[in-house]
This record gives structure tokens, sequence and C-alpha cells, in this order.
């Protein structure tokens, strides 16, 4: 099998290199040589078609291109190359491609460039008796102009300036000038009835540059005769400009950990409610702090590349380097939401089989299902960076059979709630307090939500999604 694969490659690239000779001959045939002329309109994607056919998971699926194919965008062309049928039939959303002179601060700073910090997500009246459009604030990120405004968890806007808040304006909440955000509340009449009130307009700050530290909390709870700690974790970066090299945040984890080694918890809950992934280091790093002492210097994951790759499985070890701020668990709770992705699922899936798949108890929503990692490649000629998938990231058991996404243990929806959102790491707030509770008497009083606490709308758009982290980063 591999050695037809092979030959198909074999075959193609000489096809692409007889097309060329063709343009270059017909060139010359005219009586002036402009090869160098068409080798620059196609040269970027002849590029592009090179990586993908050595370095891309389903290299072997890369589909024919025409012709014509090699005079477009660089965009549109990757675009033509990803498996659309890859991970069982789900198709390659994954590999992507940029612009080199956004990459450094794309990940560091929400919007590229600028923001007001806070992340939302959109809905339609949740209560159903009106078709407005609303905007929930999930989270404020601190020194930001949204905090500064005083903009909390849980807030409704649904307004911006003179404009009521719909899915052609709603990116007005991410970055721009001074603004107002008109903000409501429910309110419920004597026959028990919901409907909407103004409460006030907030003015907001010029957006700008918001550092995204990704750990939000981090602390102890005494509940119960039980240390229970807690960490919200938001990312899988590696510092403020978010590049392999990086150290500062992994750190700050470093620093993190050892506090809380230092109290001894007997419980500890990872929300990863808000986290899409990012890089695998980071991931190896959370994994050799919460796994049983045992497992350190023992496979985290397993990057398994495709056939023409050398090497084709690259191992990754939990770190016995961190063993002083190891905290021994041998049970885990993890919050999840359907935003939850990559870098953080494959936390759950390679804790797994050293604790045991009833001890990392999943709470919350099914997460995404990304089972893949993707690496950049550039080429100084030219003006992108390609992001192709090209592993599988297994656990020590060689599994990963969550591309639907992992299933929660229990399934809880702050989503579908109605009600306000408390801070993260209050311990009365929805998701914490049913955690709590199951840890300290073995129930949870959520776990089936009535029809009267739950809201009808579905997520029409978040701001999630922006910050492009469409699989784990391995550098």
């Amino acid at each position: 099998m591999q050695a037809e694969n092979r030959k198909k490659n074999i075959m193609r690239h000489i096809r692409h290199a007889l097309f060329l000779l063709s343009v270059l001959l017909l060139t010359a045939s005219c009586g002036e040589d402009r090869s160098g002329e068409y080798y620059a309109l196609i040269g970027e994607n002849l590029w592009i078609e090179q990586v993908m056919k050595e370095h891309y998971l389903w290299y072997d699926q890369v589909p024919e291109v025409t012709e014509d194919d090699y005079f477009t965008t660089a965009e549109s062309f990757f675009k033509k190359l990803v498996y659309s049928k890859a991970l069982d039939g789900k198709g390659d959303s994954y590999s992507y491609i940029e612009m080199k002179d956004t990459t450094v601060t794309s990940r560091a700073y929400l919007q590229r460039s600028s923001s007001y910090g806070f992340e939302f997500e959109l809905m339609q009246d949740p209560t159903g008796v009106s078709s407005h459009t609303f905007a929930r604030i999930l989270y404020v990120l601190p020194h930001s102009p949204a905090s500064e405004a005083g903009l909390q968890r849980g807030d409704w806007i649904s307004s911006i300036g003179q404009e009521t808040l719909s899915t052609s304006n709603y990116t007005g909440l991410m970055s721009g000038g001074i603004t107002g955000f008109a903000r409501e509340y429910l309110t419920t009449d004597e026959e028990g009835n919901s409907q909407w009130a103004a409460r006030d307009t907030v003015t907001v700050g010029a957006s700008r540059a918001v550092e995204l530290n990704p750990f939000l909390v981090d602390t102890i709870y005494n509940i119960g005769g039980r240390k229970i700690a807690y960490m919200v974790y938001n990312e899988f970066s590696t510092g403020p400009a978010n590049q392999a090299t990086d150290t500062e945040y992994r750190e700050q984890m470093r620093q993190i950990f050892a506090r809380f080694k230092s109290q001894s918890p007997d419980d500890f809950i990872l929300d990863l409610r808000y986290n899409p992934g990012g890089y695998l280091s980071c991931a190896d790093d959370l994994g050799s702090y919460l796994a049983p002492a045992s497992a350190l210097g023992k496979t985290f994951c397993n990057l398994v590349y495709n056939d023409i790759s050398d090497p084709q499985e690259v191992t990754y070890a939990l770190n016995t380097n961190l063993a002083a701020e190891n905290l021994n668990l041998s049970k885990l709770y993890v919050l999840t939401r359907s935003y939850t992705a990559s870098a953080s699922e494959a936390v759950i899936n390679c804790l797994r089989p050293y604790m045991g798949t009833e001890n990392v108890v999943v709470i919350g929503e099914t997460t995404v299902g990304k089972t893949v990692a993707m690496e950049p490649y550039e080429d100084e000629r030219y003006d992108y960076i390609l992001y192709p998938v090209v592993a599988y990231v297994l656990n020590a058991e060689n599994k990963a059979d969550y591309v639907n996404g992992i299933t929660p243990d229990f399934s809880l929806s702050e989503q579908r709630l109605i009600s306000t959102l408390l801070p993260l790491g209050d311990t009365n707030e929805y998701m914490l307090r049913n955690t709590i509770a199951y840890i300290t008497t073995g129930t949870m009083p959520d776990v089936t939500q009535t029809a009267a606490s739950a809201g009808r709308s579905s997520v029409l758009r978040n701001s999630i999604n922006r910050h492009h982290i469409r699989g784990i980063r391995l550098r």
C-alpha cells in the first residue's frame, strides 16, 4: 500500500512538472523567455502542494487540481487540497493558512490587534418571548476596557451604540472605538412570566491590545472537610507572544501548581469550558502536574504521522522534571463546554490510562472532537504560513476515540440557563456548585434541568472561535 501511494505521488509530481514545463516551452517559443513571470504567479501554490503531499496526514487523499487552480489565491488553493472526508466523514476543518505578518500577535491578543476584552455568546431571546438577539458575557479579562467599564460575566447586551444587536453587527462587541453597550435583565411578573427590562448603558473605552493570560482563576476551597483545588485554564499558550519558544505561562503554571502542592488538596477541578486548545507542550506540562506520580516518565501521548514521514511516530512523556509540583492525583474533575477542544481533549484522553476512565470525571457538555495536531511550514520566499494536520494524537493505549467529541459523565449546560451566570470561582456558580456537591455528597442538585430553568435558544455566534486555534499545535 505504501509503495502504491508513493507511486501515485510520483506520478502526480510528474504531471505537474510537465504542466510547468509546457508553460515554459510555450513562453520560450514566442521569442521571449518570460518563465520567471509565470513561476512568480504559481510558485507559491506549487510550494503549498509540495508541503501537503509530503507532510499532510492524508497526503494520499489530496485531490487533483487543474492548471487554472495554480493561478488562484493561496487561500483558495490550500482549501482545495484539504481532505473533505477525513475524521470519519467530518472533514478536515482544522488545517489552515495565514499571513506571516499576523502570526506573532494572532494568538497573544484577541482580534489580532485590539479587543474590548470579553468573551460572549450570541443568541436569540432564550425566553422565547421575543425575537431579539442578545449577547451574554461568558467572562471578562482583567485590565481590559470591558473590566474597567464594569462589564461582568452573565451580563446581557442588547445593543451597540444606537444599533440593536444582530448577527450582522455583533463583531462590534469585539473591537472598535469608544461606544456604549446597552444591558438588560429579566424580570418576572405576578403570573411567573419572564420579560426583559432595560438596565443601563455602559460606556466602554476604545479597544486595545489585551493580554490573554490563560489562568483566570486558581484557588482552593475548604468545604465539607475537604480541600478542593479549582483552576480555570482558558488556552494552552506558552506566553504573551504565544510562540513555541516562550516560557512565561509555562513557568506561571509551575508556580500555580507549586502553591497547590503546598496545600495538599484532596480533590482537583479543572475548568476547561472556554479552552479551545493550543500547544501540546503545555498540555504535557498540565498532564504531568495532574497525573499519578507513578506515571511520570511514561507516555503522555503518541503522535502518529503519515506513512511517508520519518519518523512515523513520536512520543511525548509525562515530565519527570515537574515531579516537585506533581499532585499525584487519582481522580480528576473536568468541566467542559462545546468550546472545549484539541489540547483540552488530549489532557482528558491521555490521563485516562493512568487514572482510569471512571476517575477522569467529565461534567458539562460534549466537547468538539479534535484528535489531530498541526505543524507550521513556511518558506522565506512566500507570505504565508501553512498549518496542515500532520498527526493523530493518541494516548498511551493508542486510543483517541472521540472524533465526535468527549461525552460528559454528567450533562450540565450553562448555555441553556436563563438565570444569572455567577462569577467564575464563586462556589455558587452553576457548574462549580454542582461539581463541589458531587465531591462532597455524591449527588448533583441540577444534573436534570427542568424546562422552567432552561432557555430555548441555541448559540448563533460566539467570540471564542476567533482565536484561530483549530487543532493541537506542535511547534
